[in-house]
């Protein structure tokens, strides 16, 4: 028996509408750098809020809110520390998740979701309506909303790469070609781990122009960055294609198109890897990230989605695909392989 069937259901329905609640906490932690503040040790609620610049008493109740969600730990009666969630709030330590907070949970978000009814009744995106244009063509245009969510994805990233790397061979490619691969994070993950892979980064000019992997001066030789459109054509010359968690941003006449572009520029041997969550058939209780970002793309995304295994399937079909194999990681991601048809 899950939580949601112990929890009397007049009970649970008001649990759910204070979710909102949970997501502005949370974001509050993150805007004021709580979790910095707590890194050298246990402070008070006056101190933590003297450091931050805020009400004392306003910042105890903030904390006792935060302890309350498993987010920072009161050791003694008003005196907090850091824990495993607080720690991943730090903007200094490598799997930091503060940027994705700062995103998902951010005023940007926040007034698109006040559009979701509107989303719903018309299928269309709330942040078209609101842009005038897709999220991803308002990116282009606006430098600091892009750069944002470029850590942020990369933040979210960063907690997948393992789990998938553990999962899935990518030592038997030669080159491995990450198609929309934003600046690097996981790419770069690759590389390291397989020592004799090459790569090829490829995204957008804005995108890729502050990637991760011209950090990286050992990964310099065996991996080459390259600026384009993925709707036009994608680098020729790879062993592998690796979508990562892009199919899912866009309807499917265009996520058909991406597809169609890497499978013009495979050969009979290579392989299209994508990486993305597969959703079951039939809706079930708990996996509830899933199917609330499956609606965080219907807000977002020109017409993006979560797909099935027959969805995904489909699409793979009509792009002269087929799915050879189905990997599942200790993740909520699968590797899907598919092979030129």
């Amino acid at each position: 028996m899950n939580d949601a069937t112990r929890v009397p259901p007049a009970l649970r329905l008001r649990q759910l509408a204070l979710v909102m609640r949970v997501s502005r906490t949370l974001y509050a932690a993150a805007s004021l750098g709580i979790a910095d503040i707590l890194a050298g040790g246990p402070l008070s609620s006056t101190e933590v809020a003297a450091r931050a610049g805020t009400d004392a008493s306003t910042m105890r109740r903030l904390l006792r809110a935060l302890v309350a969600h498993g987010v920072f730990a009161e050791e003694s009666p008003d005196l907090f520390r850091l824990n495993a969630c607080g720690e991943l709030l730090r903007s200094d330590v490598p799997e930091s998740l503060r940027a994705g907070v700062l995103f998902t949970a951010g005023d940007g978000q926040w007034q698109l979701w006040l559009d979701f009814l509107e989303s719903v009744r018309t299928g269309r995106a709330a942040s078209e309506r609101a842009f005038g244009k897709d999220l991803f063509q308002h990116f282009a245009e606006q430098a600091a909303e892009s750069e944002l969510f470029n850590r942020a994805m990369t933040s979210f990233s960063s907690a997948l790469s393992a789990p998938v790397i553990a999962a899935y061979d990518f030592s038997r490619f030669a080159c491995i070609a990450d198609v929309g691969g934003g600046n690097g994070r996981f790419l770069t993950d690759v590389l390291v781990g397989n020592p004799a892979v090459r790569g090829v980064l490829f995204d957008l000019p804005h995108v890729v122009a502050g990637d991760v992997l011209r950090s990286q001066a050992k990964l310099a030789e065996r991996c080459e960055v390259v600026a384009g459109d993925f709707f036009v054509a994608v680098p020729t010359g790879a062993s592998a294609y690796l979508l990562k968690q892009v199919i899912h941003d866009w309807d499917d006449a265009r996520a058909l198109a991406i597809l169609k572009s890497c499978r013009k520029a495979m050969t009979s041997t290579a392989r299209l890897l994508i990486v993305e969550r597969v959703m079951p058939a039939r809706a079930e209780q708990g996996s509830t990230e899933a199917y609330l970002l499956d609606l965080e793309l219907l807000v977002l995304t020109p017409g993006g989605r979560e797909r099935t295994e027959d969805d995904l399937r489909t699409l793979l079909a009509a792009a002269g695909l087929h799915v050879t194999r189905i990997v599942p990681t200790r993740s909520p991601v699968s590797v899907i392989e598919a092979q030129p048809a």
